[in-house]
Formats: structure tokens, C-alpha cells, sequence
């Protein structure tokens, strides 16, 4: 079955292949100003140190991506940069795994793996301009790897 569109006399066939399409009204109601404030959070400068290496082959410099677009970051200085750019780096940990001392008296203690995360590129926040910007950078660094 066919309709025409009220408004532009246009045939619509929708239910014909048992689609339910329609257009979805956009309002100013909170959510999308909610979407609008994080995007606006996201987009702010924020001044991070990322601290040398601690291995001598480690580069000086590093690439951060989002959505196509690079921030390069350099070891031992301030860099500013987006939020979003800080969020990649804050999510970026590594786990690495130790084993127990072997006993040849009991030797099953020695399968167990002892896992340590920790940050791929420490860093430190030294200028926020948010006032929530510290409380979302700690639940971001308290989420698991």
C-alpha cells in the first residue's frame, strides 16, 4: 500500500517492502543539549606532560589519533591538546605479566601469572580549564585495560 506525502505529494512505499520508516523530530530538550556540553568538553585544551621514557630506544615523540586527525605529543614537554586527545592517552595501558621464583619442592605456584598494568606514556595534567575535567580524567584512568 501507498501513500502520498501531505506536504511534498510524493509517493511513499514504504510499507510496501514492511519498513517502518519515518523521520525522528529533533527537539532542544536536555539530551541533546547533554550531547552538545560533552562535545564542547571533549574539544577544550588542556596543557599535559608526558614524562621521557625510561627506555633510551623510546622516540621522542608519539601520535595520538581521532577520527582521522593526529596530535603529535612530545616526551618531556607540555603539550596542549584537545580532551579527547588526553582521553586516548589516558586509555592507553599495557599489562604485563611476572611469574613467581620456581620451587622444585612444590612447582605449581610457578604457573601463576601476576598481572601489573600500567600507563604506556606517563603523563601528567598541568592546566585544566574545566573544573570537572580531573573527576572524568580519574574514572577514565580508574577503568580497567
Amino acid at each position: 500500500m501507498s501513500k502520498t506525502h501531505p506536504v511534498t505529494g510524493k509517493v511513499i512505499v514504504a510499507d510496501d517492502i514492511g519498513l517502518a520508516l519515518g523521520i525522528d523530530n529533533i527537539r532542544a530538550d536536555h539530551t541533546l543539549a547533554a550531547v552538545l556540553d560533552q562535545a564542547k568538553f571533549m574539544e577544550e585544551v588542556c596543557d599535559v606532560y608526558v614524562h621521557s621514557g625510561s627506555n633510551e630506544t623510546d622516540p621522542g615523540h608519539f601520535i595520538l589519533n581521532v577520527n582521522g586527525i593526529n596530535q603529535p605529543v612530545f616526551r618531556g614537554q607540555v603539550t596542549p591538546m584537545r580532551r579527547k586527545y588526553l582521553e586516548v592517552l589516558a586509555r592507553m595501558k599495557e599489562t604485563k605479566f611476572s611469574q613467581p621464583a620456581r620451587d622444585s619442592g612444590n612447582p605449581e605456584p610457578g604457573n601463576a601469572l601476576i598481572p601489573r598494568t600500567m600507563q604506556v606514556h606517563p603523563f601528567e595534567v598541568r592546566n585544566d580549564p574545566n573544573r570537572l575535567g580531573p573527576a572524568w580524567l580519574r574514572q577514565i584512568l580508574a577503568e580497567a585495560a
